[in-house]
């Protein structure tokens, strides 16, 4: 599943836009209330303005809490974007197959920049890896491959600005393992520019102090695993 890093926009105000524009006959704008307070609780839109009504706003009066879309029409949410207090976008989930199961949600920090994005590659409801990104980078991702809720394996990255057109955006700089079930990394694998590993790595009392060991010395390590990653999981 390719993840695209998205610009937070605010939706409703596209929406609100789209509702006052004129446009064909169909479903018009629909508010519901709130029974005890009397706040605006839900309002549904036009946003692409065909006649039929494909995002929802989730508010609490003029506050916006959640934006849900279905600008394909399937009658299944394929986006949702949630909002803060203080009415900045905090994270954004998207459904891959556009059949209303969130496989991914990505976070934001106040400033708009991405900080990770959590994925279910099983699409299970359970979010199995994260990728961690400075300044809308990818740095470092981790996944539970055995669903106990804990890391089992993370990759290190390093942009490649140089990449042609169609090649991976960044290069896997080390692998690192939890091999006991420790949830913490035991042993690594640092990669050379040429993508084979340059040297192995342990840390099996969790210290933070790496010993090394040479591929020479690890019988039956591949020497080669792959060092590029091309963003789809």
């Amino acid at each position: 599943m390719r993840h695209q890093l998205l610009r937070p926009v605010s939706l409703l105000l596209v929406a609100l836009v789209a509702a006052c524009s004129p446009k064909p006959s169909g479903d018009r704008p629909r508010a519901e209330y709130d029974n005890t307070t009397g706040h605006l609780s839900r309002i549904e839109l036009d946003a692409n303005k065909n006649g039929k009504n494909d995002t929802v706003s989730y508010m609490d009066g003029t506050r916006v809490i959640r934006i849900e879309l279905d600008l394909d029409e399937n009658g299944k949410v394929e986006r949702w974007d949630f909002y803060g207090p203080d009415g900045k976008l905090e994270k954004v989930g998207f459904a891959s197959r556009n059949d209303g199961v969130m496989d991914s949600q990505a976070f934001y920090a106040p400033e708009g920049v991405i900080t990770r994005i959590e994925l279910s590659t099983r699409r299970d409801g359970r979010f199995d890896r994260t990728e961690f990104y400075d300044r809308n980078v990818l740095v470092r991702s981790q996944d539970d491959s055995n669903a106990d809720g804990r890391p089992d394996k993370w990759d290190y990255y390093a942009p490649r600005p140089d990449h042609a057109a169609g090649e991976p955006a960044y290069a896997i700089s080390a692998t690192a393992f939890d091999d006991s079930g420790s949830g913490r990394p035991e042993r690594r694998f640092v990669y050379g520019p040429n993508g084979k590993i340059a040297r192995v790595e342990f840390d099996d009392e969790g210290t933070g102090n790496w010993r090394t060991r040479t591929p020479a010395a690890e019988p039956g390590l591949n020497p080669s695993l792959p060092k590029t990653a091309d963003k789809s999981h």
